[in-house]
C-alpha cells in the first residue's frame, strides 16, 4: 500500500516589513487569509499588494493555507 505524502500548513510564519525591512511573526489562520497588518517596528500599514490574494503569500517564503490547499489538491497531498 503506497503511503500518502503529507503537506503541512505553518502555525507562525516571518512576514518581512517593505517598509523597514525587520521580520514580523505573526500567527497562521486556519481559515482565511490576513489582508493587512502593522508592523510591530514602523508601525506601518502592511496591505496585500494587488497582484497577491494576501500578506501572507507577498511577503513571506511560504503559501497561505488557501493556496496550500489549491496546490495539495492539484498534487494529490493531505493536508495537516
Amino acid at each position: 500500500m503506497a503511503k500518502k505524502r503529507i503537506q503541512k500548513i505553518p502555525k507562525r510564519v516571518t512576514l518581512k516589513c517593505p517598509f523597514c525591512d525587520k521580520n514580523n511573526r505573526i500567527d497562521v489562520p486556519e481559515q482565511g487569509t490576513i489582508h493587512s497588518l502593522e508592523c510591530r517596528h514602523c508601525k506601518q500599514l502592511i496591505k496585500t499588494p494587488m497582484t497577491q490574494c494576501c500578506i501572507i503569500c507577498a511577503f513571506t517564503k511560504t503559501k497561505c493555507p488557501y493556496n496550500l490547499k489549491v496546490e495539495a489538491n492539484a498534487k494529490g497531498l493531505q493536508l495537516r
